[in-house]
Parts: structure tokens; C-alpha cells; sequence
């Protein structure tokens, strides 16, 4: 897995790039990993949006 940190008032060059291998149940890869698929399984269709709900949410 290759991951990229966010950090705020970087741009993206300047961030470090991390690549784990799994080696463990419940180690760093499996964390992220989790993470993932808890974006994954919470996101939605962005055209399925309605305008007025596109701009309640950016005002959330």
C-alpha cells in the first residue's frame, strides 16, 4: 500500500510517501486499510447529488 499523509500547508511534492507491506493483524497497513473502506463504504454517487444538497453540504 502506498500512502500519502496529508499535511497542512504542504503541497503535495512535498509530502512523504510511505509504502507498507501487511506483516501483522491489526498493524499499520491493516489501520489504513480500515480507514479505506470506511471512505469507501460511506462515499456516494457525486452525480446523484442535487445541487441544493451539494451546497448544504459545503456549507457543513
Amino acid at each position: 500500500m502506498i500512502v500519502t499523509p496529508l499535511l497542512p500547508g504542504r503541497i503535495g511534492h512535498d509530502a512523504p510517501m510511505m509504502h507498507f507491506r501487511r506483516a501483522q493483524d491489526d498493524g499499520v497497513f491493516d489501520r489504513f486499510a480500515g480507514h479505506v473502506e470506511d471512505l469507501w463504504a460511506r462515499g456516494r454517487d457525486v452525480w446523484a447529488i442535487s445541487a441544493v444538497e451539494a451546497v448544504d453540504h459545503a456549507q457543513a
